[in-house]
């Protein structure tokens, strides 16, 4: 018995998540509408895909991915059905939130959408795999921080610059509706302004607390405290885009690998890491209370498409509000937030796929006032052209691949996506040699994975940025850089 405790304390983590998914598993189980052999092959290829991102992981971008679809798949799946009781008699309107095109809810339907998703889940370890084949190393948590030796000198200013930076900006698009969730932008700013704040709001702040973190713990002035420089930042881009997820999506790759840093782990004991998770909670949990405060309050008056079966009309009527943290609201975050089971149900019910179509979504461009072709195809509510609001329901990569109604193309795109997400990240790692700059990239590019489908060709400018960035810090970094910097008065002191 002794040793039982033993083992159970430690492996906590291992258990807390066997007592997660063992009663999901059998409520799966219980209340799947179709053949319970296919379930039971889809929950373990999907737990399978897990451990290779949780132990075996090839990089952080590969971890976040596997999470994202094991919670858009699986999880959201057997969590529905547990909390529904079995699929409701009234439709699927009532079990899933986001559209579902013409699913018909037959259990041959059921057992085909699972299928589609076993051959993405196949998809994205063959992309881990063939990685594996040409790159041996993967970013170092614990690499030797590499910090230019002009930055001690005007460290001060440079943290002082950016956190001014930060709140104008984050001021400058609440008062202007710039770049926030939703809604079109309020102001249109010259020389292409609007896309350097969202660039900023989305990655770029994040990603320059993480390089002047970095050059901290390189110059041994890493000591914690700049953790809540991370959680800050994190607090005020949500906050200023009414984002809920972004809080999570740029604080969680940067805390995962800072605060295993042996300079801050060694350093802060229990009760500092204690006011880290206390920080990070609360100011998480007031940020989902502002920003559904804010979204009920733009969103009260938008007119959203009521679709039928037979036609589309556009009728009047209010928008489901989420206000404060009520029981609707955690569902909502915990099990319906996450992209991949609706959007393939709407795609694998739709009757014209081939490799015509797939080729037209891959070029399709979003424009102002113009609703993309998915929301047709999983007759979405968000059909109405709105000059305030600019809803969008998202397939996600599964369901995108299989416009084409080939499995094999769902498996071999998956695969080529995960290999070139995991290259970009090494890439990233060998510009700018720092762990956290990493995190951050596999973090933003995993959830553009995760929601991609509407218009994948726009998302090459904002790839194109992301490689820019490294390519700057790489540069400031460089022996170049050095030699001009350290003929300025300020960086004398560091020329030695």
């Amino acid at each position: 018995m002794t040793k039982l405790l033993i083992m159970l304390v430690n492996n906590k983590l291992k258990v807390v998540f066997g007592l997660l998914w063992i009663p999901l598993f059998l409520s799966g189980l219980i209340y799947y509408p179709g053949e319970k052999l296919v379930f039971s092959v889809f929950s373990f290829v999907f737990l399978m895909m897990l451990f290779t991102g949780v132990y075996q992981s090839r990089g952080k971008g590969y971890l976040f991915l596997v999470i994202f679809l094991w919670l858009g798949f699986w999880f959201k799946l057997t969590a529905s059905l547990m909390l529904s009781g079995g699929v409701p008699p009234e439709g699927m309107q009532f079990f899933f939130e986001e559209p579902v095109g013409q699913f018909d809810s037959a259990p041959d339907s059921w057992d085909k959408v699972l299928w589609i998703a076993v051959c993405a889940s196949l998809g994205v370890m063959l992309g881990r795999f063939l990685i594996g084949l040409f790159f041996s190393q993967f970013p170092d948590d614990n690499a030797i921080g590499k910090t230019p030796v002009w930055y001690s000198a005007i460290r001060l200013w440079l943290w002082g610059c950016l956190i001014l930076a930060l709140a104008f900006v984050v001021v400058l698009n609440v008062a202007f509706g710039i770049h926030q969730i939703g809604l079109t932008p309020k102001t249109i700013f010259p020389f292409h302004l609007n896309a350097l704040i969202a660039f900023l709001l989305n990655y770029g702040f994040a990603m320059a607390i993480a390089i002047l973190i970095w050059w901290d713990i390189g110059c041994g002035k890493g000591r914690g405290g700049q953790i809540f420089a991370i959680i800050g930042e994190a607090f005020l881009s949500s906050v200023s885009m009414m984002s809920r997820s972004i809080f999570i999506f740029h604080a969680i790759p940067q805390l995962f690998v800072v605060i295993k840093r042996k300079e801050i782990s060694e350093r802060n004991g229990k009760i500092f890491l204690l006011i880290i998770a206390s920080t990070f909670v609360v100011l998480l949990l007031v940020s989902i209370a502002v920003v559904s405060y804010m979204r009920d309050h733009q969103y009260k008056s938008a007119e959203l498409a009521k679709v039928s079966t037979s036609k589309v009309e556009i009728l009047a009527q209010p928008v489901i509000h989420a206000q404060s943290l009520r029981v609707r609201l955690i569902r909502q975050l915990i099990v319906n937030r996450w992209i991949g089971f609706e959007g393939v149900m709407a795609v694998s019910s739709y009757p014209e796929k081939n490799s015509q179509l797939f080729w037209k979504m891959l070029t399709e461009k979003r424009e102002a006032g113009k609703m993309t072709d998915y929301q047709r195809i999983s007759n979405s509510g968000y059909q109405s052209s709105d000059s305030k609001f600019q809803f969008a329901s998202l397939p996600g990569a599964p369901a995108f691949f299989y416009y084409s109604g080939s499995l094999s193309v769902v498996i071999l795109g998956m695969a080529i996506i995960t290999l070139l997400m995991i290259a970009g990240e090494k890439i990233i790692f060998v510009l700018t040699k720092n762990p956290i700059v990493c995190s951050l990239f596999g973090m933003v590019v995993a959830n553009i994975i995760a929601q991609f489908g509407i218009t994948p060709r726009q998302d090459m400018p904002y790839l194109f940025l992301l490689f820019s960035s490294a390519v700057l810090i790489c540069f400031l970094q460089s022996n170049i850089f050095t030699s001009l910097m350290i003929k300025f008065p300020p960086c004398m002191v560091s020329k030695q």
